[in-house]
């Protein structure tokens, strides 16, 4: 059964109109904006029937509604905070930018001390202990998106928010045209809170053709990469069980391209698929002088049968 799904049908996508294209609404650990052109070179021609198991910011998503290239869309996630605020944003705009409003309006208005002390207040309440109503648990996510430390959006093993407050000058918490964009692309998708390994169900009953796959990365070393994923760490278990859905997939004729870290293990579990490299800049580390361009692989099941 798949667990919480909040819209059961994917809807088929409208052709698209004379408006701006949404970008990500939220900041996100390993986001795709920088690297859509590169992904898009991997991605099956024509019009598709389009599956995002770990949506988190929606770059690919997002790219593909504003190029026409989506018959329909099922995207989701395992983190019941990240599917509560892509469904208040694409169903309840208004009462979201509003809630939003409030946070920054209160937020701004406080010195240094203050904005910490109401930053931390806010990441106190949990969604799941004190049951906040979905606009204000929406809210909640996208102010601390927007307030914590570099954007790193990270859950301890039970489940809750920890990282600490960001103290940037003025952050943008209530960007209405980012958010108004986005609800116009988000009510072309079926949104589910679903684990990646419920997928191949779920292609099957939506008939999807085609799914990205942007997993938490794979750490290069002990020290080098973050993979907190909704509730404790993205293991090498995940990542074996992963390439497993993944060649379900494959039998069902889902054509499908995934992200990840370029590392010895990496190329180990995905040796029998088409591994490629692209270059990419290193978004998180807590040196300076370690961010800089690094190697990432794109994985495809590109062959003869498969149309692409």
């Amino acid at each position: 059964m798949i667990a919480q799904q909040v819209s059961s049908v994917a809807p088929a996508v409208r052709r698209p109109r004379a408006v701006p294209p949404a970008r990500p609404f939220l900041k996100w650990v390993g986001g795709k904006a920088r690297l859509v052109g590169q992904l898009l070179a991997h991605v099956p021609s024509g019009r598709l029937r389009y599956g995002e198991p770990f949506v988190g910011g929606g770059a690919m998503y997002f790219a593909l509604h504003g190029a026409g290239r989506l018959q329909s869309a099922v995207i989701g996630d395992r983190s019941g905070d990240l599917v509560a605020a892509y469904t208040c944003v694409r169903d309840h705009t208004a009462a979201l930018m509003a809630a939003l409003s409030d946070h920054e309006r209160e937020y701004l208005a406080e010195d240094d001390d203050g904005r910490a002390a109401y930053f931390y207040r806010v990441r106190a309440l949990d969604p799941d202990l004190v049951a906040l109503p979905p606009v204000a648990r929406a809210a909640r996510m996208l102010f601390l998106n927007r307030t914590c430390f570099n954007g790193l959006w990270r859950e301890n093993a039970r489940g809750r928010f920890n990282s600490p407050h960001g103290r940037y000058a003025r952050p943008h918490i209530a960007d209405e045209d980012r958010l108004t964009d986005a609800a116009r692309a988000l009510q072309d998708a079926a949104i589910v809170r679903a684990d990646f390994r419920q997928w191949p169900e779920l292609c099957r009953r939506h008939a999807l053709d085609f799914v990205y796959l942007d997993p938490p990365y794979h750490p290069v070393s002990a020290t080098a990469s973050f993979n907190a994923y909704a509730g404790g760490s993205f293991s090498a278990a995940a990542q074996r069980d992963l390439e497993a859905v993944c060649a379900e997939l494959d039998a069902q004729g889902v054509r499908w391209v995934l992200s990840n870290s370029d590392c010895a293990f990496v190329r180990q579990v995905w040796a029998r698929w088409n591994i490629h490299t692209i270059r990419a800049a290193r978004a998180i580390n807590c040196k300076g002088d370690g961010r800089g361009d690094v190697d990432e692989v794109v994985v495809t099941n590109r062959r003869a049968g498969l149309r692409w």
